[in-house]
């Protein structure tokens, strides 16, 4: 009987240090999808900015 708590508690230590690790690359994963997700976003918003100032130059270039 002692034999299968030990055994018990040597399986629960050990599935919750595969959670652990699997948790954590799981975080590793998500964090850089959200960085390259993030990147892609910024990238675009500041093309679009880009884009609104060069067309607000050129209004006021032929309004001179």
């Amino acid at each position: 009987m002692e034999n299968a708590r030990i055994l018990e508690e040597r399986l629960k230590n050990i599935i919750r240090e595969i959670s652990s690790q699997t948790g954590q690359e799981i975080k590793r994963h998500l964090l850089a999808d959200l960085e390259r997700e993030v990147a892609q976003l910024l990238k675009h918003n500041s093309r679009q900015e880009l884009a609104r100032f060069l067309h607000l130059v050129k209004g006021a270039v032929e309004q001179l």
